[in-house]
C-alpha cells in the first residue's frame, strides 16, 4: 500500500506536473516524470470515466498501487503521474506491471 507520503494529491500538484513533466508514452498508460523537491517518490493515477465505471476504475488503481509499491526505495526526488488510458482493461496483472516498468526505466 502507497503511505500518505507518496502520494499526490491535490489537484497544483498534478497540474504541475502535466505542464512541466516529461511524457512517457506506453499505448496504454502513459507518465509524467517531474524532479520534486522532496526526497521521497510520490506517485498520482489519474484514470478517467472512459474507463469503466466505478468498480473498474478502481480495480486499475488498486493494481497500480500495488505495482508502484515496489518502486518507493528505489526511486528518489521524483514525482510521477501514471494516466490510465481505455484500453488497459485488455490487459492483466503482469502486462500492466511491465508496462509501468517500462515507463519507470525510461526515466
Amino acid at each position: 500500500m502507497l503511505k500518505i507520503k507518496n502520494r499526490l494529491k491535490k489537484r497544483k500538484e498534478f497540474a504541475y506536473i502535466f505542464r512541466k513533466g516529461k511524457k512517457v508514452n506506453m499505448g496504454e498508460i502513459s507518465g509524467y516524470i517531474v524532479k520534486s523537491r522532496f526526497p521521497q517518490v510520490r506517485f498520482g493515477i489519474t484514470v478517467s470515466n472512459k474507463v469503466g465505471n466505478a468498480v473498474v476504475r478502481n480495480k486499475v488503481k488498486r493494481r497500480l498501487r500495488s505495482i508502484l509499491v515496489k518502486y518507493i526505495n528505489q526511486i528518489r526526488y521524483k514525482n510521477i503521474v501514471i494516466v490510465v488510458h481505455p484500453e488497459v482493461i485488455n490487459l492483466n496483472y503482469q502486462q500492466l506491471s511491465e508496462k509501468v516498468d517500462k515507463i519507470i526505466k525510461k526515466v
